[in-house]
């Protein structure tokens, strides 16, 4: 069969799907990736054939045109305004509505490339007619390709379902609204999408087309939020993009070797640290350890490292944490997959865009890191203030308890009874088989790839 990728241009989201396209094209299918411009050499590093969807991103709905970064702190931080609220008191019809009013109308279409993208991703899937789409869960270019052309989709995701736990609010309000008060921000956005490529919109796909047919999870069950939706768990493996390992990485420490990472999102994508650098650094100066810190020349500045700190751009966590006693981190979902992968006790300094704050929480419930949250709220803003007294004494506490590397090493043995990508892949065959419809089910069936069947919107039984 055939399977389309497709995701925004987010280097650490497209890590998270290479292993699940590799293990495809072991199967011997035909995979390829539609992604913005600035991601192409990134999965052409990956060894995946790419189509260049769009001109690249729009402009920034938060920030003046001009801005080197694909998506800015504002961007992330109102989207993250609205679609983390978990308190029950303030997901009234009106908070429910204005969040996705504004996420459609705003952040949807900006994090997707706009029309370029969509134009492109749709255009190619009318001629390559894949079987599958695959999406990433904020590239809803993704669903409308796959709708416009027929084929089945599942949605992948990067971290906690968010989305779909307030999508659950808002159909449920939504309907229980007075006729005349019924706004459909997600329909009308959603049906003037597709209404651009002649596909007709039927709001009984709605919920499908916000959450995927079926949801690809690489979060642990245990992480996960309470949501009815058929989810396929997929145990996550790094990938951390094309290197070269340092020698010095294979040579065992002789002191405890602690990494420091503040991922990829923060100096890439949003253009700049939650955090000072100095304040972190300082805190573990005094501390008999090995620091290795991942952090580039403009992020260090003008600040001189202490002696126990190796400072490097860039060093492939996965081949680093087996060597580490602990690791410093944002939350980020690539960072707590490899930490969790290798069975490493984790610090977090969670960052505020997406569920930073939460996966501090849960690792922190499981005994398996502790969790520091530099910010408070002051006024209407959010203020960072990190304690270094607070931070070298969580790690200090990290490393001397011996109970918080067990449980980290009870995750990473829960991890490797889940489902690999190459387990998933039969899955994915019967899914594609079930789910395909309409014009790509009848072109697949000529094909022989997969056999025609009626598109149903059911998950897994």
């Amino acid at each position: 069969m055939r399977v389309l990728f497709t995701v925004y241009a987010a280097k650490t989201h497209f890590y998270n799907m290479v292993p699940l396209a590799w293990a495809l094209r072991a199967a011997g299918h035909e995979v390829c990736v539609a992604t913005p411009p600035e991601l192409v050499a990134a999965v052409t590093n990956a060894g995946l054939p790419v189509v260049p969807a769009g001109d690249g991103p729009e402009p920034d709905p938060d920030h003046a045109t001009g801005s080197d970064h694909v998506t800015s702190t504002g961007t992330w931080q109102s989207l993250t305004a609205g679609m983390t609220e978990t308190r029950p008191e303030e997901l009234t019809w009106d908070y429910v509505l204005g969040a996705f009013t504004v996420a459609c109308s705003l952040h949807y279409e900006h994090m997707t490339g706009g029309r370029s993208m969509l134009d492109a991703v749709v255009e190619f899937a009318q001629r390559w007619r894949p079987d599958l789409v695959i999406w990433d869960a904020m590239t809803f270019a993704g669903p409308v390709a796959a709708q416009v052309c027929g084929a089945a989709h599942a949605r992948f995701l990067f971290g906690l379902d968010y989305i779909a736990r307030m999508y659950g609010d808002y159909h449920r309000l939504l309907e229980a609204q007075h006729p005349q008060r019924r706004d459909d921000p997600i329909g009308d956005w959603l049906a003037g999408r597709l209404d651009r490529f002649g596909a007709v919109y039927d709001p009984a796909l709605q919920r499908e087309l916000m959450t995927g047919q079926w949801t690809i999870d690489p979060t642990p069950e245990w992480m996960r939020l309470p949501l009815d939706l058929p989810y396929v768990a997929l145990r996550y493996v790094p990938y951390n993009g094309m290197t070269v390992v340092p020698d010095w990485v294979r040579r065992r420490p002789e002191r405890p070797r602690v990494c420091l990472t503040l991922g990829m999102t923060g100096r890439e994508n949003l253009g700049g640290d939650l955090v000072s650098i100095g304040e972190l650094l300082d805190a573990i100066a005094s501390l008999d350890i090995e620091l290795v810190a991942t952090l580039t020349a403009d992020q260090l500045g003008s600040y001189e490292a202490p002696d126990n700190v190796r400072v490097v751009d860039f060093v492939p966590l996965n081949e680093i944490l087996p060597t580490c006693s602990a690791i410093i981190h944002h939350g980020g979902f690539g960072s707590l997959g490899n930490a969790m992968a290798h069975g490493v006790p984790h610090l977090i300094v969670p960052g505020r865009y997406w569920d930073e704050v939460d996966f501090g929480r849960l690792l922190d419930s499981r005994g398996a890191g502790l969790y520091l949250d530099p910010y408070r709220m002051a006024g209407d803003a959010l203020k960072s203030k990190l304690s270094v007294e607070a931070l070298r004494e969580k790690l200090t506490e990290l490393l001397a308890d011996p109970g918080y590397l067990g449980n980290a090493r009870q995750i990473r043995s829960e991890l490797r009874s889940t489902p690999s990508p190459n387990d998933l892949v039969p899955v994915l065959e019967e899914f594609a088989a079930k789910h395909h419809g309409g014009a790509s089910g009848a072109a697949g069936a000529a094909r022989g790839r997969i056999p025609a069947s009626p598109h149903v919107s059911e998950g897994p039984s």
